[in-house]
């Protein structure tokens, strides 16, 4: 695996960020004004499949650097690159929901990612659902890292849940079908490179947009994503176009440049997006502009907004927690990455 695929990796990341960050701009403009603007909902809602790329970058990329470190070490990569951020931009919606009402499975949900206790309770920051496969992931990885050996173990749970997910919360949660898509970058970590398969990039994009005009599209909220509701559909339906766009993505030669720094950038702006759009949604109910400037401004909002709170917070949060070393870590601990892989995540 070379160096520039990874690169190119980076540069999808933003792309997909975009994509989700579109589709909410877009439901935004619907609430103000009751229409999609010149692009119909059944394309707008390719959006969604943002989060499925996000998942199979996510498998390649700690597939990739994962061996090159102990479990000690890439668990506390993980806290420390994800975590924070996230705690940072969740304080708003915390607090909004303090004031509705946050009981102890908020907080579970919130505070931890586990939104799966005696009935399914969403983080308080809406895009957070995600990371909650986003932590379980890791942590399968930090198990089998521990001990190869317990990869049998790790299957093993999640085919279980799958058989047993009308059980309740945490079978549905722990053998949710988007699970596999994280597999799928897994696979694609250790596949050869083909250039030829440049190909696979447009033919996904094109699988992802028809299903919307075809009426296969997983319908559904925050709620039915962390259920499984339609799991395997997605799989399907968004999960495998998005292998192949990943597959595709991998064979192109990139170098780093302001599209990679944007890839690094994205995931503040997959956290933050909500919260300008959130707000413009209050002008925009006051006072109606065309939708299709609803969606121009919404986006281009949120990205500025994710660059400032990346380079004012997040690149700073970063290098602080580099620097430091969690109790029980050893000194000197081999800490290297297999040669060509940049974890940027």
């Amino acid at each position: 695996m070379s160096f520039d695929v990874i690169w190119s990796l980076q540069i999808l990341r933003f792309v997909a960020a975009l994509m989700v960050v579109y589709v909410h701009a877009a439901q935004t403009a619907v609430e103000a004004t009751g229409s999609n603007g010149l692009l119909p909902h059944d394309f707008q809602v390719v959006g969604r499949a943002g989060v499925d790329i996000f998942f199979v970058i996510s498998g390649v990329i700690i597939a990739r650097t994962a061996p090159g470190l102990t479990w000690k070490s890439f668990a506390w990569r993980r806290f420390r690159r994800i975590v924070p951020p996230y705690l940072l931009v969740s304080i708003p919606y915390a607090i909004v929901s303090y004031e509705a009402g946050f009981g102890w499975r908020d907080a579970m949900a919130t505070l931890l990612l586990w939104p799966a206790t005696d009935q399914m309770t969403p983080p308080a920051l809406p895009a957070a659902w995600t990371l909650c496969f986003e932590m379980l992931f890791y942590a399968a990885a930090t198990i089998v890292l521990a001990d190869r050996r317990l990869i049998l173990v790790v299957l093993g749970t999640f085919g279980l849940a799958i058989i047993f997910r009308s059980s309740g919360p945490v079978f549905q949660f722990l053998g949710n079908p988007l699970i596999i898509e994280f597999g799928f970058g897994v696979a694609l970590a250790y596949a050869p490179r083909w250039k030829s398969a440049v190909w696979c990039l447009p033919v996904g994009a094109v699988a992802m947009i028809a299903a919307g005009f075809i009426g296969i599209a997983p319908q559904g909220g925050t709620m039915e994503f962390l259920t499984g509701d339609n799991g395997f559909q997605r799989v399907l339906v968004y999960g495998f176009p998005a292998l192949i766009i990943v597959f595709g993505t991998m064979q192109i030669d990139a170098k780093p440049g302001a599209w990679t720094v944007l890839g690094d950038a994205s995931y503040m702006l997959y956290l933050i997006h909500t919260l300008p759009i959130t707000l413009l949604l209050v002008l925009w109910t006051a006072f109606p502009i065309p939708p299709d400037l609803i969606i121009v401004i919404g986006v281009g909002t949120s990205v500025l907004f994710g660059w400032r709170m990346y380079i004012r917070f997040e690149l700073p949060l970063r290098k602080f927690l580099s620097q430091a070393v969690p109790v029980g870590m050893v000194v000197g601990e081999k800490l290297s990455r297999p040669t060509g892989v940049i974890d940027k995540r």
